[in-house]
Order: C-alpha cells, then structure tokens, then sequence
C-alpha cells in the first residue's frame, strides 16, 4: 500500500511487485491467482509526477505519452500457463467526476478484455453496475456455450427494457406524459437494479437467469420481450 505522503516511484513498483509474487505462484506452484489492483488512477498520478519531474512533455490529461504502454505491461501480464496456473486481474479504477473519457479509464478500456461501470443507482440507493458502460469481449465464447440456452436471448431483452426505462425516465422528467408501457419499464428497470445489478447481489448465473425471468414476467407480455418463443415457452415464468 502506497498512500500519498509516500514517495511517488515506490507507489510504481507496487504492481509489479503483486505481479512477480503472482507469476511464482502461477508458474512454478501452477496456482490460479487473482490480484487486485487499487486503484490504477494513483498508479496513474505517480507515473504523471515521475515523468513531470523528468521534464516530459504532458500528453491527455496530464498523463505522460507513455501511459498506454505503462498499462498495458501491467494489464497483459494476465495469462493461462499450459500447466495449469493462471493470473487473473482484476484493476479499479476511479473516475475523476464520473469521467469515463479520462485518459485513465480510457486507455484501461482499450486494453482490458471488459469493463465493469460501477454508479450510484439515486432510485434504490444503491451502487449498481451500469449495463450501458459496461463490457465484455470474451462473452460469446461462453454465453449459451458453457452457461444455460437462454442467456444471450435474456441478457439482450433485459437491456433494451433497461433501456426503454432510460427513455421513459427522461419523458418524464421533460414532464410528458408516460404510457403504461413506459410505467411498467421504469418498475422493471428498479426492481432489476435492486435485485439482479446492485454490488450486493450474489447470485450463480442459473439464479440471475431465473430471477429476470421472474422480473420480465411479473411486468411485461410475453409478446414483449422479443424473445425466440421455444425460450419462452420453456422459461417463462
């Protein structure tokens, strides 16, 4: 732990050294092994301080032109050996203002195989993790594959409904007039924040595919969803 009134360059070394004590478990104990990187954003600020008082000319937001590969020399170091070990990362980091265009989360979005976009829910009170800023790019190599049929069918329907419910939260804060349609996509969208996105849900991905399957059900028609009908004949609750 590197906290500020230490000095910048130990707070570089912190990754690396939670890395190389990773890869000796991986390579040579062949142990799967998580590392928790927090926060990558003061990672970030030492390498500014550093490469400002190296007289370096500043690149986006400060940082220096280096930041893309000081990342990624971190970042890629996640891997799956052939004798069984791993190292998985897992990074956080802040945004300044809720600023997902920063340098930081910018170039971190770039290079990580996903994201998750963590935001304060004011409906439920709640942190929730935010479908629309969210991402994954290895979820085709699973979705329906290793986990149940429905999944990719679910996942979609649940965000455009997530999404209808955005539209209809900004009719009716320019004060027009709501449909029932609209009324029920905003109950759905705080019951599915609530229940299935707040960071304080722990559910196995069957539990999550029945549990929208129970919230798609109690708010809309089966005709609503857009789903292939063998699903929901087989589903729906």
């Amino acid at each position: 732990m590197n906290t500020t009134e230490d000095p910048a360059v130990e707070r570089l070394l912190v990754p690396d050294m939670a890395l190389t004590a990773a890869e000796y478990f991986a390579v040579d104990k062949n142990e799967k092994v998580l590392v928790l990187l927090t926060d990558m954003s003061s990672y970030a600020d030492a390498l500014s301080i550093v490469s400002n008082r190296m007289d370096q000319i500043p690149s986006k937001d400060s940082m220096p032109g280096s930041l893309y590969s000081d990342l990624a020399k971190i970042y890629e170091k996640a891997a799956q050996f052939p004798s069984g070990g791993s190292i998985t990362i897992l990074a956080v980091t802040t945004l300044s203002g809720g600023d997902i265009t920063h340098a930081v989360p910018d170039n971190t979005g770039y290079i990580t195989e996903g994201q998750l976009f963590l935001r304060l829910d004011s409906d439920v009170s709640k942190v929730v993790v935010d479908p629309f800023r969210s991402l994954s790019r290895l979820k085709q190599l699973v979705q329906g594959k290793k986990t149940r049929e429905d999944h990719p069918q679910v996942m979609n329907a649940a965000v455009r409904l997530y999404a209808d419910a955005a539209n209809a939260k900004t009719k009716q804060e320019n004060g027009f007039d709501l449909t029932d349609y609209d009324q029920r996509t905003l109950s759905f969208a705080k019951d599915y924040s609530k229940q299935l996105m707040a960071i304080d849900v722990n559910l196995n991905t069957v539990e999550m595919l029945d549990k929208t399957w129970e919230l798609l059900s109690a708010h809309f028609k089966p005709t609503e969803v857009n789903m292939k009908q063998e699903l929901v004949d087989k589903y729906w609750k």
